[in-house]
């Protein structure tokens, strides 16, 4: 008779089979999801970065296609690229809202990195956040769709990422809500 192996102990098996318990490392960490969301963020802050200091130093934006209804310098120096009532262009809080879903991915990661379950508010908070994004980028289509009737390549990309985050934190939400030992099997 040979002796029971480290994967037959009822405590380290799953009755979903030998890669079960991958799935729940990665269902605890997080997964590839988060790594996501902070590639996204860290992207979307470089590319907002890149247009707040366009603004600063007036320098026209490289725009890749331009011509027609595609004219980044038209919406970059338009009333709407500034926050009303300021100087501030809206890359200011674009930059700060990937700062803030970056920190939110990092905070994902970092409790996988420890074994742990994402903390019960996170994933709740970081849809939230994403919807949030989402109303900001649909009013600036909206103003350049219907008013200025231009498009700015720089901020459809930066309108795409926030979509695609939010999309990607509703799934994490919808199969990450609750803690891995209540997961459905």
């Amino acid at each position: 008779m040979t002796p029971p192996s480290a994967t037959d102990s009822p405590a380290l098996s799953s009755p979903d089979g030998p890669g079960a318990t991958d799935d729940l490392e990665e269902a605890r960490s997080g997964g590839a999801s988060a790594w996501f969301l902070l590639v996204i963020a860290v992207v979307g802050l470089g590319v907002s970065a890149y247009l707040t200091t366009l603004h600063y130093a007036a320098i026209p934006a490289l725009c890749p296609g331009s011509g027609g209804i595609i004219d980044c310098q038209g919406v970059l120096t338009s009333s709407y690229s500034v926050v009303p009532g300021t100087s501030i262009p809206v890359t200011v809080p674009g930059m700060l809202w990937f700062l803030v879903s970056g920190w939110l991915a990092v905070l994902s990661l970092a409790a996988g990195r420890r074994g742990e379950d994402d903390p019960t508010w996170l994933r709740p908070l970081h849809l939230a956040w994403t919807v949030v994004g989402l109303a900001a980028a649909l009013y600036f289509v909206f103003c350049e769709l219907v008013k200025l009737h231009e498009i700015c390549v720089w901020c459809t990309s930066v309108h795409l990422m926030v979509f695609v985050s939010l999309l990607v934190a509703a799934v994490r939400f919808q199969g990450g809500g609750a803690p891995v030992e209540d997961a459905p099997r």
